[in-house]
């Protein structure tokens, strides 16, 4: 699940050409700054701050006795494992604030100029238009009895 989003917003963070180099230059430093050394970089501090721990070929315990006694320093490595997660999590959250953030100031610049757009009249028939057009008022065809043309028509001019 994470690693879909992750790849969604990094092909949409360059442009179309360079996608699949971003997702190769992604799963390479993934690969190289998480999946492979952690395991490797964890064992190293389990087997430092508890030696005894250490599991034969069977499964079991090589000195279940002193293994015990070293409860401490395997609750250390599991404090370290999930401090690993809880620091990857407060960097997903950030990056998920800063995105939002350019998105949305993304979709304010859009629509200013889809604004300057509508005020100079280069936009033509735009999604702009037809979504305002929505919301004017109703427009009737019949004229006024006196020959000019009605508010609500926008002409305004004086026929004689």
């Amino acid at each position: 699940m994470t690693q879909t989003g992750i790849n969604y917003i990094a092909m949409l963070s360059v442009d179309r050409s360079h996608r699949p180099n971003a997702l190769a230059f992604l799963m390479l430093t993934s690969h190289l700054l998480g999946d492979v050394p952690l395991p490797i970089i964890l064992g190293l501090i389990k087997d430092k701050l508890a030696p005894a721990c250490r599991v034969d070929a069977s499964g079991g315990f090589i000195d279940p006795e002193q293994c015990k006694e070293q409860e401490v320093g395997v609750r250390q490595s599991l404090a370290i494992s999930y401090a690993w997660v809880l620091w990857s999590l407060l960097f997903f959250e950030l990056s998920r604030r800063f995105a939002r953030r350019e998105i949305a100031k993304a979709s304010r610049e859009e629509r200013n100029t889809l604004l300057l757009q509508q005020e100079d009249g280069s936009g033509g028939e735009s999604t702009f238009q037809y979504y305002h057009s929505r919301f004017q008022p109703p427009v009737s065809n019949q004229s006024t009895s006196n020959g000019e043309s009605s508010p609500l028509t926008g002409s305004g001019a004086m026929q004689e």
